[in-house]
């Protein structure tokens, strides 16, 4: 059974969640989609408007609308702004990495920004799903370099299927490093693809410690395919442009504050 505080958070990111795709949502809508009673629901949206993310009005909760202009606003980042925060994150994966490691590297910017600086380290065994990277780990990395396996798809970032799920598992992994998309309101990390999701998740049991590194992920009761929960995590690295949403989840599910600097936020199991 969940703890009663670990419900009522979820519950109450979910609220959001909806309030915030639809504008605005009545009471007596979300205690049937959420399966409580509307004091329950009113408690709930008292407490939402006092830390800012609705407004009530008349048996309905509205989306804030400071913070759906905030979260309209960069619908196109600065690719120069992205491009220095993906190598900011980058740098805030090597501290995991030792000499003679086996690591599994996943597919994304924040990855493949992570290759080069492997040159300065000795001994390590990278297993890895997209092809591009592979390429590039094999010309300039003094590395052991494994491949996964599997199928290649247009509509995946890398190798991916029952393949290369059984490659990955053919080695011992001692550290995960996984990109993602975004976080969903049960506190599970996500990504666009569903065959990666599938990959990373396998990988994240498999290895003794995983990461995750993330550029502005998104925030959805529905987007994205689960990869696991936060709390399967040993690190995650995130730039600052985040919900405040997220803060709670990631405070629930056990990683505190590390670190924080140059636009970036770095947690580590509490």
């Amino acid at each position: 059974m969940q703890p009663e505080g670990s419900t009522t958070l979820k519950r109450r990111l979910a609220i959001v969640d909806l309030v915030r795709k639809d504008g605005e949502a009545r009471v007596e809508d979300l205690s049937s989609k959420l399966g409580v009673s509307s004091v329950t629901i009113r408690s709930d949206l008292n407490y939402l408007e006092g830390q800012g993310y609705v407004i009530r009005a008349f048996g309905k909760a509205k989306y804030n609308p400071a913070l759906q202009g905030a979260a309209a606003a960069p619908l196109e980042p600065d690719p120069s702004n992205r491009a220095a925060a993906e190598a900011q994150l980058a740098r805030a994966v090597l501290p995991w990495v030792e000499n003679g490691m086996s690591v599994f590297l996943s597919a994304g910017g924040i990855a493949s920004r992570v290759l080069p600086s492997l040159v300065s380290f000795q001994g390590l065994a990278l297993t890895m799903h997209d092809l591009d990277m592979v390429t590039i780990a094999k010309q300039f990395l003094p590395s052991e370099i494994y491949v996964t396996g599997g199928l290649h798809s247009a509509d995946e970032p890398g190798l991916s299927g029952p393949g290369a799920e059984l490659g990955l598992l053919s080695r011992p992994i001692d550290l995960c490093v996984i990109v993602v998309t975004g976080v969903d309101t049960r506190g599970r990390l996500v990504t666009r693809h569903p065959g990666a999701a599938r990959l990373y998740s396998a990988a994240v049991r498999h290895a003794k410690r995983s990461i995750a590194a993330a550029y502005s992920p998104s925030f959805s009761a529905i987007e994205g395919h689960p990869i696991c929960s936060l709390g399967d995590l040993d690190g995650l690295a995130l730039n600052h442009n985040l919900e405040p949403a997220v803060f709670d989840l990631v405070s629930e599910h056990q990683l505190r504050v590390h670190r924080k600097g140059d636009g970036i936020i770095e947690f580590v199991r509490a």
